[in-house]
């Protein structure tokens, strides 16, 4: 056996049993042994530059993947011309590239490397059918919407191949673009396809039903959403369990829908339930437990219970401090809150807080301004005469201490 040979069985046998970073070394020998022997310009080094690639594809080193799989390009075409090995060696090319984000090249080489397969196996080919999906792909991180549309739709290839997987994947690629482009009917079209041909396998069908739920809640088709979401839930608790992430992810989404509908104490329970599960297995300190709670704060303000809705997005606002977490919707919650209870000494403590917070000097201070001004408006207070006490409080130290001395209490509680 040729230490050439040996190498190449060293590699393989290394690579079948994952040990990457063995196969690397290796492989790296390999094409030292290749040059040293002037044996460069044969398919069998052209191959082990196209296995290296692949090696270092699945470690996650893009460029010296994009090297040799250039490299490996080059050499099939100067031995075969540009055949079916010439457009693999392409396709894996323009794969890498675009997740090293070098779209434009990887879309021109995707192109070529699907017109090949085209030539080569005929326009039904599964293997051409990869190709288009993979150029649709690309061709929408490019920007380029329509020909993303025109690639995809060309997949009823796969439809007649029976492959049902890489069938729902195009559907829901195509409804992700009209999606994008606020063409919600078209979406919800190829989405409530994509969820048909998902019958049959439990977690596939969860998801397609999750995502055509989504498009339904966007369009406003709210009673079309819930029972999608709540045939999710009875799929994911047999799954994995109600402490599952998909599945409190997926509760906290009907909560929202729930309120979305005007079903109150129906959200409130939802929104109880995922709290206080997420509560227990991971703590208060999250952000999904504050969405929660800013969720029932809401509800509590439209059933009128003013207390308990200060109470919660207070609890929130000050996880999200803790976190570090922007907290100024929070406070415009509560300005507004303690605005629509009749009470504006409260609003105006709020109010303080949030011009302190925003920084004097910032975007987000002028904005939180011209917010107030509509704020004030939507209210019977005197516009006028609460703005300006709110700048005259701002600008008098000793009328702004105490208020930050409470806050900072609070703060610090």
């Amino acid at each position: 056996m040729t230490k050439i040979n040996y190498l190449r069985k060293c590699f393989t046998e290394n690579y079948n049993q994952q040990d990457l970073e063995s196969a690397a070394k290796i492989g790296e020998i390999l094409l030292r042994e290749h040059w040293h022997n002037c044996n460069t310009q044969t398919k069998g080094y052209a191959n082990d530059l196209f296995n290296l690639a692949c090696v270092y594809d699945e470690t996650g080193n893009l460029e010296r993947a994009a090297e040799l799989y250039s490299d490996s390009a080059r050499q099939i075409a100067m031995l075969e011309g540009e055949g079916l090995s010439f457009a693999e060696r392409v396709n894996s090319l323009a794969t890498v590239l675009a997740r090293l984000g070098i779209t434009e090249p990887a879309f021109f080489m995707m192109g070529s490397a699907t017109a090949i397969r085209r030539r080569e196996l005929g326009a039904q080919s599964p293997i051409y059918a990869d190709s288009l999906y993979n150029l649709a792909n690309i061709a929408s991180d490019v920007g380029k919407r329509k020909e993303s549309l025109r690639y995809h739709l060309a997949l009823e290839i796969r439809e007649n191949e029976g492959h049902t997987d890489d069938i729902i994947n195009s559907l829901h690629s195509i409804a992700f673009l009209h999606e994008a482009a606020s063409e919600y009917e078209k979406a919800i079209h190829y989405a409530e396809t994509a969820m048909r041909y998902s019958i049959g396998d439990d977690e596939t069908y969860a998801r397609s039903c999750n995502y055509l739920a989504g498009l339904y809640e966007v369009n406003k088709s709210y009673k079309a959403a819930l029972p999608l979401y709540e045939q999710v839930l009875e799929i994911t608790v047999t799954e994995a369990g109600r402490e599952h992430s998909a599945y409190l992810n997926v509760s906290l989404r009907r909560a929202n829908l729930l309120a979305l509908m005007e079903r109150e104490y129906e959200a409130l329970s939802a929104y109880e339930e995922v709290r206080d599960t997420f509560a227990r297995i991971s703590g208060t300190q999250h952000i999904f437990y504050t969405n929660c709670l800013r969720g029932m704060a809401m509800l509590h303000k439209n059933l009128g219970n003013a207390a308990l809705a200060e109470s919660l997005i207070m609890e929130a606002m000050k996880i999200r401090r803790t976190m570090c977490e922007d907290i100024m919707l929070d406070i415009t919650f509560l300005i507004r809150l303690h605005l629509q209870a009749k009470n504006p000494e409260k609003a105006l403590e709020a109010l303080i807080y949030a011009l302190m917070c925003s920084g004097s000097n910032s975007q987000e201070y002028k904005d939180m301004l011209s917010m107030l001004v509509e704020m004030f408006q939507s209210t019977d207070l005197p516009v006028t005469s609460e703005f300006i006490t709110a700048m005259e409080v701002l600008n008098d130290r000793e009328k702004i201490r105490p208020i930050l001395n409470k806050w900072t209490a609070w703060e610090n509680e």
